[in-house]
């Protein structure tokens, strides 16, 4: 493991000479392959400032995958980027497979409630993704996946005061083609994937592609004698890419996803016992990890608490409907898009937390067979709505001394939530129905000034007006004031309305002495929206919390020699006020609160060698120093034990910000063994992390640790056949990703192994 003492001078000095030995960053793309000249100078087009540019010239820390590079770092989906980016740390939320929570540079939200915002945003196709429910993309026919770190708040708005992840899915090819593929893993796994391209007329791209998963689930339940977790998901993409002029272009996308992935955990058979108080984790050293489940809610809640009725069934599932159209017209100095998008996510679940702590309170079914790990249970029905609309101009004016991006934006957000939860007993402690809506309107410029051949400057802001409404009825009211109802929320005073008007600026310089070296700094302000606090249990606790905002500071360079040699650092400072953390004050009750300042301060490292023909190696590192510096109102509260402030231990001492481990590293690569026309390439990547906090108040240390992914490619003649064997956790490691405390934990996915078989056909064969 990586201890968190290791200091941050050592590591730094490691990052340092990295950076000397290795080369060209994986964040780049090569531009398409249709333009072989273009592609044989080793032109690398990154969509960082939401225009295409050479890496070389834009100054923001970027990293973007190709889908080979993806396959050698064993990323499937999205939640897989974290366990290869520097300072990206994450996990599927608590229960629900197919959210994940990130944290980026410390910056992030564990929760996938819609009254709370994340700080990594989405984006598909340019098109934002508001709520982390369905945002864990399955990454198999894309263009590449881009994560740019720090925050964006000029360009991509609100909500990206970490990063953002931004996906550009494939677009219908020229030629006829496609691909098939098949695999089947541990846990009786069978995946089937696809797509075909189908060129209608010189003019008109036409693109079908979709996925098919089952599994037998992974955590054992001894209760019923079956796994759980198990996981049924398929879905299908349509897109059409028309020119309708030679001038004027137009591509419209849709798609639909069903997907029952569920991250239920269990309890740690291997944890340590005492004998007065029974088994304890009191540190993050978890050694070997086994779950197990004695959960009976698979038989439907009122198998637990009889005569109950839930609203939705067991487990998790996302249904996800999206549509997207993109109007583009080129002039001679740019081009003018109109970006239009529709979303809508139906998430509903019916999940349990075991927690052994708590045990004594079950009573249910009986006494003598209470279901221990049912002794917490979440029955939710959810529905979000949001529809966006953004015109964007891109332009290059004054004999290229000035690059502009300008754009206005509109999101409009419509989320209901009915939401139950049980805690020890067939009553639920309150059952509510929530609706709260966003209207978001934004402005936003930036130029690129070259004041030379060699310097550039850029200056950018956007101005947002945003306005958020909340309502809340209760389905079980006592008839007092402590009902969850909008009328109780005004009796006591309590805002259901927040507008936020915000400015967020940017400003860089650039000196790029030749082709193939850049330096860089720039400061970036973002901001993320407040909410309200839905999960409490009376009107008095449904308090809102403020925005977020962010200032970064950033400087960083790139050498490129080409395919060979290339490298990529960034060092950055970054000071979040009113930092909004979110803590469980009680068993089911989270709240977020803004609680001073995260301060951090780090280095990133990416890197490239191909120090042979067919090696191709990958290198990574992040460092982080980042501290909680609390507000005079947090001392003022925190009184020992301490039990709600965020950002202090048991005793009101600072605690480590969570999910801000001091050093990540990761090296990968792949070698193409030549066999007359058939090829072997085994790949492979390593990931080694140090000791992080994954909670508040310092309920959740967690130890380093290191995961190793693995694979093997076989092609008997040529690109047309693949087969591939590979694993991904291969040794099984299992590691913390969150914790409400002392036994509540949860753990990352276990190793799987997958035999995999793709046929291509057509354009698509290399």
């Amino acid at each position: 493991m990586i201890s968190r003492k290791a200091t941050f001078k050592n590591t730094a000095i490691f990052g340092l000479a990295l950076a000397t030995l290795v080369s060209r960053p994986v964040y780049a793309q090569e531009v398409d392959q249709a333009d072989e000249a273009e592609a044989d100078s080793n032109v690398i087009i990154v969509t960082a400032q939401r225009r295409e540019q050479s890496i070389q010239d834009v100054p923001i820390a970027i990293s973007a995958f190709t889908p080979r590079q993806l396959d050698t770092l064993a990323v499937k989906k999205t939640i897989d980027l974290v366990d290869t980016l520097p300072n990206l740390v994450g996990s599927n939320n608590t229960s629900l497979g197919s959210a994940n929570v990130y944290f980026l540079r410390g910056q992030g939200q564990d929760e996938s409630f819609p009254t709370f915002d994340p700080a990594v945003g989405t984006y598909v196709d340019e098109i934002f993704y508001a709520r982390q429910n369905g945002n864990n993309i399955s990454l198999f026919d894309i263009e590449r996946t881009e994560v740019l770190r720090g925050p964006q708040g000029t360009l991509f708005g609100k909500n990206t005061t970490g990063g953002a992840i931004n996906v550009l899915l494939r677009k219908p090819g020229e030629e006829f083609g496609g691909f098939a593929e098949a695999s089947y893993g541990r846990f009786d796994e069978i995946t089937l994937r696809g797509s075909v391209d189908l060129p209608l007329s010189e003019r008109v791209r036409f693109l079908v592609s979709g996925f098919y998963v089952d599994d037998n689930g992974w955590l054992e339940n001894t209760a019923l004698d079956r796994n759980i977790n198990d996981r049924n998901a398929y879905g299908g993409r349509i897109a059409i890419d028309i020119d309708l002029t030679d001038d004027l272009n137009w591509y419209v996308v849709g798609d639909y996803i069903r997907d029952s992935g569920t991250n239920i955990t269990g309890r740690d058979i291997n944890l340590d016992t005492d004998a007065a108080t029974g088994p304890v984790r009191t540190s993050g050293n978890y050694g070997d990890v086994d779950l197990v489940s004695t959960s009976i809610l698979p038989l439907g809640l009122d198998a637990v608490f009889p005569g109950a009725v839930s609203k939705a069934d067991y487990g998790s599932l996302t249904k996800s409907y999206n549509t997207s159209s993109n109007l583009t017209y080129q002039m001679d100095n740019g081009s003018i898009s109109l970006i239009m998008g529709y979303r809508k996510v139906e998430n509903d679940f019916l999940v349990n937390f075991p927690l052994p702590q708590f045990d004594a309170f079950m009573q249910f079914p009986s006494p003598a067979n209470p279901a221990l790990d049912d002794i917490f249970i979440i029955d939710n029905i959810g529905d979000f709505k949001q529809y966006s609309a953004e015109l964007k101009y891109n332009g290059s004016l004054f004999d290229d001394f000035l690059n502009l991006t300008a754009g206005l934006f509109y999101l409009k957000e419509e989320n209901r939530s009915d939401f139950a939860a049980y805690f020890a007993g067939p009553t639920p402690s309150r059952d509510r129905i929530i609706s709260n809506d966003t209207e978001n309107i934004a402005g936003y410029i930036q130029g690129d000034f070259a004041l030379t051949d060699q310097i550039t400057a850029t200056a950018g802001v956007r101005y947002t007006d945003e306005k958020k409404d909340f309502r809340i009825s209760d389905n079980r009211p006592i008839g007092d004031i402590t009902d969850l109802t909008t009328a109780n929320m005004i009796a006591l005073g309590i805002p259901i309305d927040q507008r936020e008007k915000v400015w967020t600026p940017r400003f860089a310089l650039q000196f790029e002495p030749d082709d193939d070296l850049m330096f860089y700094a720039s400061a970036t302000r973002g901001f993320r929206s407040g909410g309200w606090n839905a999960r409490v249990n009376t009107a008095s606790g449904l308090q809102p919390f403020g925005s977020e905002k962010v200032w970064s500071y950033e400087a960083g360079t790139r050498l490129n020699f080409g395919r060979d040699f290339s490298i990529a650092a960034t060092a950055f400072y970054l000071e979040a006020k009113d930092l909004q953390v979110n803590t469980a004050i009680a068993q089911g009750v989270f709240a977020i609160g803004n609680a001073g300042k995260l301060l951090n301060t780090g280095l990133e490292v990416e890197a490239f060698i191909s120090p042979v023909r067919n090696l191709n190696l990958y290198a990574a590192l992040g460092i982080m120093d980042a501290r909680y510096e609390a507000s005079d109102a947090d001392i003022a509260a925190c009184v020992p034990p301490n039990g709600t402030v965020s950002v202090f231990d048991v005793n009101c001492e600072l605690i480590e910000p969570k999910r801000s481990p001091d050093a990540q590293v990761t090296l990968g690569g792949s070698y193409d063994i030549e066999i007359g026309d058939a090829m072997i390439s085994p790949r492979g990547s390593i990931r080694m992390v140090s000791d992080q906090e994954v909670s508040t108040r310092g309920v959740g240390p967690a130890d380093g640790y290191v995961l190793v992914n693995a694979g093997i490619d076989f092609k008997p003649f040529g690109d047309q056949l693949n087969f591939a064997v590979e694993c991904s956790n291969c040794f099984n490691k299992r590691y913390l990703v969150a914790s409400f405390g002392n036994q509540d934990t949860y753990f990352n996915q276990p190793g799987r192994w997958t035999l995999r078989a793709t046929y291509k056909f057509g354009g698509r064969v290399n």
